[in-house]
């Protein structure tokens, strides 16, 4: 990622959580909805609060313990992290002025509220706010990264793209995909272009040596060039395998929308950001970009005809095999 870019976003969130760390009992339930507001607000750090919801889901149940009154301690690092995550959030959409120093309390003998917030602090604003800080230089900000392209494609290069894919529709799927690999490649990620693996080859796998590894495919929506749905969840299911075969939790479908019908993904995580399917402790994610040259405005086009993809149709094959 830009450094320059991580340089100004690190030095925003270091000053709000500074600001946040000043703010008495009184005023810490406000402070700390106005910062959740502000992280949701940014793409690059949502996308890496995504990622850890992703990773650790099962911490929400103990963020949900804590809430309710429970003093939880956790021996992993990243367990404690995510689970400081849930609870930040849950207090941040709680009603209750006084859930934060309530939640203090509990892992603390000290009496006075302002003891027990800062007990709150050190317990889950500190962790979260430092795994945000390492993350940010580190690939887990793909997400993003990847919807950064896809405002970029939309609203900049929506009739060059679609001109890139038109004037050779034979190659145009590879084309747009070395628009997205070069764009990476701007962004400082490392990675090679259809490595071999068990499965066949993925169209890209980030840093092969390290330990977290971008698993990534980008295909073209076209039904009436057999680049419809039955494309897609064939396109699901490889990358399914790869995230299989590298041992990877992540992969990433990449979707160039180069027609006029839409796709409806019916997901059961479609409400997020970046709709998901997650099967067998593996999670792919959609982006769907829309590079297609409308001859009319938004407000004179006639409804949309709607393709719907289901979370059942993706995972059939898989479950069968």
């Amino acid at each position: 990622m830009d450094k320059e870019y991580v340089q100004h976003l690190r030095y925003k969130l270091q000053k709000r959580v500074r600001n946040l760390n000043t703010e008495g009992f009184a005023t810490f339930h406000t402070a700390l909805q106005r910062f959740w507001g502000f992280l949701r607000k940014q793409p690059s750090l949502w996308g890496i609060l995504e990622d850890l919801e992703k990773r650790c889901p099962e911490a929400q149940q103990s963020a949900e313990s804590i809430v309710g009154g429970q003093a939880l301690a956790f021996g992993d690092e990243l367990q404690h992290v995510a689970v400081a995550y849930f609870v930040l959030r849950k207090c941040a959409e709680s009603d209750r002025q006084d859930i934060e120093f309530d939640i203090g309390h509990n892992y603390t003998t000290a009496s006075k509220h302002d003891e027990a917030l800062d007990s709150f602090r050190l317990m889950f604003l500190d962790p979260a706010y430092e795994y945000l800080d390492e993350q940010l230089d580190d690939q887990r900000a793909m997400l993003a990264l990847l919807r950064k392209y896809k405002q970029k494609c939309e609203w900049f290069q929506r009739e060059p793209l679609y001109k890139l894919w038109s004037d050779d529709t034979s190659r145009g799927e590879r084309r747009l995909a070395q628009n997205l690999y070069e764009y990476l490649h701007d962004q400082g990620l490392e990675f090679s272009i259809e490595p071999t693996s068990a499965s066949g080859e993925a169209d890209l796998v980030s840093a092969q040596t390290s330990d977290d590894r971008l698993i990534a495919d980008a295909k073209m929506f076209h039904p009436g060039r057999d680049k419809g749905k039955g494309y897609l969840i064939r396109a699901f299911q490889q990358i399914y395998r790869y995230t299989v075969d590298y041992t990877q939790p992540f992969g990433y479908l990449i979707i160039f929308k180069t027609c006029e019908e839409d796709i409806k993904l019916a997901l059961t995580n479609s409400e997020q950001f970046t709709p998901s399917v997650t099967y067998n402790n593996k999670t792919i994610f959609f982006l769907v970009i829309d590079i297609f040259r409308y001859e009319q405005p938004a407000s004179k086009r006639p409804g949309l005809k709607a393709i719907e993809i289901t979370e059942a149709d993706l995972v059939a094959d898989i479950a069968e095999s």
